[in-house]
């Protein structure tokens, strides 16, 4: 893992982070989801990325590996926090698929929450995501939902730190 960095998003970042959202999309889910989602193109997502840096709605971590992304978390903080869950929302966790399985899954994480209380959705084919996250704390919850974008199931998944 030498030579990866991990640094918090600037505005000027928002490119990278959608041309990078645009990739790990692709490798995780062709074939799972329509072909037309998966090839937006990644200009047609900067805007919004450039809006969650820029006006904070989200702290967004970038990995960086000399001068590409290869890692990107990102989370939300609901104020007031949503019935029965934590008010820290893990949004994105996404690794090139070639730093995957090296520890940088758990850098991103512990940058993004820390220790912290968190809940995220998973998507239900996502095997490898739901053993990252039942390995680093996280339980499901609740019953799986649809997901009308990709038509995929997706299930909550929360971590509670014991308290006392």
């Amino acid at each position: 893992m030498t030579g990866i960095a991990l640094a918090r998003a600037r505005l000027e970042d928002a490119p990278a982070v959608a041309a990078f959202q645009t990739l790990a999309w692709q490798q995780t889910y062709r074939g799972l989801i329509d072909d037309t989602l998966l090839d937006v193109p990644a200009e047609d997502r900067v805007g919004r990325w450039a809006e969650r840096i820029g006006s904070g709605s989200r702290s967004v971590t970038i990995a960086w590996q000399i001068d590409s992304v290869v890692g990107v978390a990102s989370t939300s903080v609901d104020d007031p926090p949503r019935a029965g869950l934590p008010a820290t929302e893990l949004s994105t966790l996404y690794l090139r698929r070639d730093v995957q399985g090296i520890g940088l899954g758990s850098r991103l994480l512990h940058a993004a929450i820390g220790d912290d209380d968190a809940h995220l959705l998973v998507f239900e084919v996502n095997e490898r995501a739901r053993a990252f996250y039942e390995r680093r704390g996280f339980q499901p919850e609740g019953v799986v939902l649809h997901d009308a974008g990709t038509g995929l199931g997706e299930r909550r998944w929360v971590r509670r730190r014991p308290t006392g």
